[in-house]
């Protein structure tokens, strides 16, 4: 379980810091020509660390297992939950969460997407993974865990990624949080005013 935990905490950290933009400016100027690559080289080390993370402890204990109908709903709602996450990515674009944009040297302007998806809550990325997460219907600790621990991640970051938002897009997105919550939808969300 600690080598599980401590691998988590090192993807996290290393995840994070690559993610700084500070830090990207600073590879950028060292290696001018490599920065088109940089978001995909970020998500090919995301996924490694991940997968290095997921490959310990291997037999965790099973706290519960959903049977029989039960299980088939929870996989069903964790499908739909990964067709969301791809139609929400689709909206800001998958060629840019990839990196695939940035590699034929068009970044593109960055816009504030707050329809579709967006317009239920501002981080729909991270409330559909943490969904298909809490929906597993075989609960080990080790998934257990991996979903605390995302729960603190995703909201940890989501701060920080909305002040880089506030700071890029200024009154726009403040309107946008007062109109639309962060993580769990409201019964009525009111139509974009902009």
């Amino acid at each position: 379980m600690v080598d599980f935990i401590t691998r988590l905490l090192v993807f996290a950290v290393i995840h994070s810091l690559l993610a700084l933009p500070n830090l990207q400016r600073r590879i950028g100027k060292i290696f001018p020509r490599a920065g088109r690559f940089y978001r995909l080289i970020y998500n090919f080390i995301a996924l490694v660390t991940f997968f290095w993370a997921m490959a310990a402890w291997h037999l965790s204990p099973v706290l519960y297992i959903v049977p029989g109908a039960g299980s088939l709903l929870f996989h069903l709602v964790q499908l739909v939950c990964l067709v969301s996450l791809v139609r929400c990515a689709a909206q800001t674009g998958i060629g840019d969460f990839l990196g695939l944009r940035q590699l034929r040297g068009n970044p593109g302007d960055r816009r504030l997407v707050t329809t579709g998806c967006y317009n239920r809550v501002r981080h729909p990325l991270y409330s559909l993974a943490l969904i298909f997460l809490v929906l597993n219907p075989v609960m080990t600790l080790k998934w257990l865990i991996l979903t605390m621990f995302s729960t603190v991640y995703f909201v940890v970051g989501a701060r920080i990624e909305e002040r880089r938002l506030v700071a890029e897009f200024g009154d726009s997105y403040r309107r946008y949080q007062e109109r639309v919550p962060m993580f769990l939808p409201h019964r009525r969300t009111p139509p974009d005013a902009s």
